[in-house]
């Protein structure tokens, strides 16, 4: 039996090639086997236009990583956009925090989004890189040491805040991903498959250190709802990559 019946990809992992073709991308992925998407972007596409593309290649629109500048400045018209398309998870994708003051002005600021995204009737998510994962207290009350940044923000943030936590991000950063998945499991419904190998690199899945079937088991066992593959890197292109990687992934049985 598979062990994922659906895995989604986030467009970021094929930007280059979104940006000449859109709509054509899609239906090449979803050729390849893919069943949801993750947006970096919407190429022009208007709301109705999108929710056409999906619906013709059998897409489902899981979330849409969306800039802080755009989540405070123009949330109403992205909330607008993705209710015509049925989008799961609106999400910030990255942020400048350093300190744990820092990330208390952060939860600040994101609180009303939550909230707003929330009452729309769509889910709030956050997603990590390595620096989240600093427990650095320059700049910061001496009260607030000890603990990393990410978890500062989600102790801050509304309960309804999601975590979409990526895992090459927290290998990178030197993080117990199992221990950190387990930690915060009441909030982990989003999980960004990421490949890393021994000198840091990201590499295509089957061609790095982290166990994605063990993984992938033990996320499945503690509540995590959807798992997307994010790739930054590639030894040909990013379309053969992202081919490797599903293929990868339809082969691991569980």
């Amino acid at each position: 039996m598979k062990l994922l019946e659906n895995f989604a990809v986030q467009l970021w992992s094929v930007r280059d090639v979104t940006a000449n073709d859109f709509a054509g991308t899609l239906k090449k992925l979803a050729e390849m086997g893919y069943s949801g998407i993750e947006f970096a972007g919407y190429g022009g596409l208007s709301a109705q236009e999108m929710k056409d593309v999906l619906t013709a290649n059998k897409l489902t629109p899981i979330g849409a990583h969306i800039g802080l500048d755009r989540l405070t400045g123009g949330l109403d018209e992205e909330i607008a956009y993705h209710k015509v398309l049925g989008t799961e998870y609106l999400v910030c994708p990255n942020s400048k925090i350093k300190t744990k003051d820092d990330t208390l002005e952060l939860a600040k600021t994101l609180t009303p989004v939550v909230k707003k995204i929330t009452d729309a009737g769509l889910k709030f998510a956050y997603h990590n890189h390595a620096h989240e994962f600093e427990k650095c207290c320059a700049g910061s009350s001496a009260a607030l040491c000890g603990e990393y940044l990410l978890d500062s923000l989600f102790e801050a943030l509304p309960s309804e805040a999601i975590m979409e936590l990526d895992l090459f991000w927290a290998h990178f950063a030197g993080a117990d991903i199992y221990s950190y998945m387990e930690k915060h499991k009441s909030r982990l419904k989003l999980v960004h498959v990421k490949q890393i190998d021994k000198d840091k690199n990201c590499v295509d899945l089957d061609q790095g250190i982290i166990d994605y079937r063990d993984v992938i088991i033990k996320a499945k066992a503690l509540g995590v709802e959807h798992f997307i593959l994010e790739q930054e890197a590639f030894a040909v292109s990013s379309m053969v990559s992202v081919k490797n990687d599903i293929d990868y992934i339809n082969k691991l049985e569980g």
